[in-house]
């Protein structure tokens, strides 16, 4: 756990904005704080940044008692370990960290870089008549099926999720139900897809309906040649998704000027998610940008407008809310962020050397996460469940939780990535395809796009080659976020299971014909 907090940097302002931070320390002796005491991850887990603070007790960090500070955001993303190609002893033993916010384009030095496997993920099983069989696919979710037990009955069961299946053929089923009544009714054969086992050989049947969500490989003759073009220039997210570990690289464009060793030919190594509270000490002769870990350990308080309606102790049951203290508290925190807002963009970007304890701490968040996917991969013993056996399961279900490293430095936190082939949590969009290969002007991908300001959420770049000659754009990098599966109650998991027929049948028989009304018996009779 975190004890201490980043070392403090001074900050230069243009004199208009010391103007103006000047005149807002004035009124920020207006505001009138809470009595009680947070302890600083508290505060920041239940109140969505930005804030303004007062530090309380400043125990075994930098602040002091009363020292005002404007926290401005959750700052996340990946941080990348990376090291000189250079031999010289002193420039090769310097490790930095470059974000994945970091605007400089490279090129790629590796003569055999390996490319990422990806994935297209789908929810519907009627989504496998995009392919030709037979095909292999994961199970992302239990999913109701059916069993061959005999040569033309199949038997309910659950596909068990992250299990492996070859789609291997269509053929047609039907289904025999017995209504109140104590009638058979028989439906129409219909198209469904048949799975195997690659280990047993069982064969289970899925109808087209069923909410199957599978992920499927994607294969090298279905991605765009340019996918696997190395040439040109990337963004480092880009990097981050289309190639493994280490990478040999040259860095082009927004070279640092501050780090004089820094060399423009580097090895990216490692990465994991980071994350830190980017902060600003609010004093008129010297304001400072400080990073603070999430997990430091200092108590704060807050302004009291904003613990209105809260239960705290010898509270004053009159009190009203102080409409004209929370105005203004609100037209404070909005002026600060137009002040400090081009600050922490700046930041952001930053290149920065890495000490001993940051660099061991990132690798062992990578290892983690690397042991993870690699096991995540591996085939399951069971790949399908009774329905008891299933119901049982899910009412046990509990939330999958991706460990957090032990070790963490004193700036940020490190955390694994369940994924980290895909960084971004993207998938490729099979719907926009053919529409890729159009004209240009049919299909052109805002710019804005490529701009969020969340580190995060952005996609890949697309510019390979001018504007003006973009006729064909990569299928392969055109990225889409997929919500996760929407999982079902158990109670509802249960009912729905339940109400799917328990045998299905590829031997038919004559299907059920519906019954006509009287009415329309009556009329057929009278003609």
């Amino acid at each position: 756990m975190s004890s201490s907090s980043s070392s403090l940097i001074p900050i230069s302002l243009s004199s208009d904005n010391k103007d103006k931070l000047e005149s807002l320390i004035k009124d920020l002796k207006k505001i009138k704080w809470e009595k009680g005491e947070y302890y600083f991850h508290n505060f920041i887990d239940y109140y969505q940044l930005p804030q303004i603070i007062r530090v309380e007790q400043s125990w075994n960090t930098e602040f002091t008692k009363d020292q005002w500070l404007y926290l401005q955001t959750i700052y996340d993303r990946y941080l990348i370990i990376a090291s000189s190609l250079t031999n010289k002893p002193k420039i090769s033993q310097e490790k930095y960290l470059i974000p994945d916010w970091f605007q400089g384009e490279c090129r790629i030095l590796s003569k055999n870089p390996t490319l990422k496997k990806r994935w297209w993920v789908f929810q519907g099983a009627f989504e496998l008549y995009r392919f030709e069989l037979p095909r292999l696919i994961k199970v992302l979710c239990h999913t109701p099926g059916h069993m061959k037990t005999t040569k033309d009955e199949w038997k309910k069961i659950v596909l068990c999720k992250n299990a492996y299946f070859n789609v291997i053929r269509r053929e047609k089923y039907q289904s025999r139900i017995k209504n109140s009544k104590d009638e058979v009714l028989i439906s129409e054969p219909k198209e469904a897809f048949i799975l195997e086992d690659p280990n047993t050989n069982d064969e289970f049947i899925i109808p087209p309906g069923v909410p199957l969500r599978f992920a499927t490989l994607i294969k090298d003759h279905e991605l765009h040649t340019q996918y696997q073009n190395h040439n040109g220039t990337f963004t480092f997210p880009e990097i981050l998704m289309r190639y493994e570990f280490p990478i040999d690289i040259e860095i082009q464009t927004h070279l640092p000027t501050d780090l004089l060793n820094f060399k423009a030919q580097i090895k990216l190594e490692k990465f994991c998610v980071a994350k830190t509270v980017l902060a600003y000490i609010i004093d008129k002769d010297q304001p400072s940008l400080v990073e603070i870990s999430p997990l430091t350990q200092f108590t704060i308080r807050c302004a009291k407008c904003l613990t209105y309606g809260l239960p705290q102790q010898d509270q004053d049951a009159d009190e009203k809310f102080d409409e004209k203290g929370y105005q203004c508290y609100e037209d404070i925190r909005s002026k600060l962020n137009s002040i400090f807002d081009s600050v922490a963009e700046i930041y952001r970007g930053k290149i920065q050397v890495g000490t001993e304890e940051e660099i061991e701490c990132i690798e062992k968040a990578y290892e983690i996460s690397m042991k993870m996917w690699t096991n995540s991969k591996k085939p399951i013993d069971q790949t399908y469940l009774t329905i008891e056996e299933a119901c049982k399961v899910i009412k046990e279900t509990v939330k999958e939780d991706v460990p957090v490293p032990e070790m963490q430095p004193k700036r940020f936190t490190v955390h694994t990535s369940a994924d980290p082939s895909n960084p971004y949590n993207e998938v490729i969009d099979y719907e926009n395809m053919d529409a890729l290969n159009k004209k240009a002007e049919e299909n052109t991908l805002t710019k804005d796009n490529n701009k969020s300001k969340s580190s995060l959420k952005r996609s890949s770049s697309t510019k390979r080659e001018p504007q003006a000659n973009q006729v064909n754009k990569q299928p392969s990098l055109v990225v889409q976020q997929l919500p996760p599966p929407m999982l079902l109650p158990p109670e509802s998991f249960e009912k729905t299971i339940k109400a799917i027929p328990e045998i299905l049948y590829t031997e038919f028989l004559p299907p059920t014909k519906a019954k006509k009304s009287s009415k329309t018996a009556q009329q057929e009779s009278s003609k």
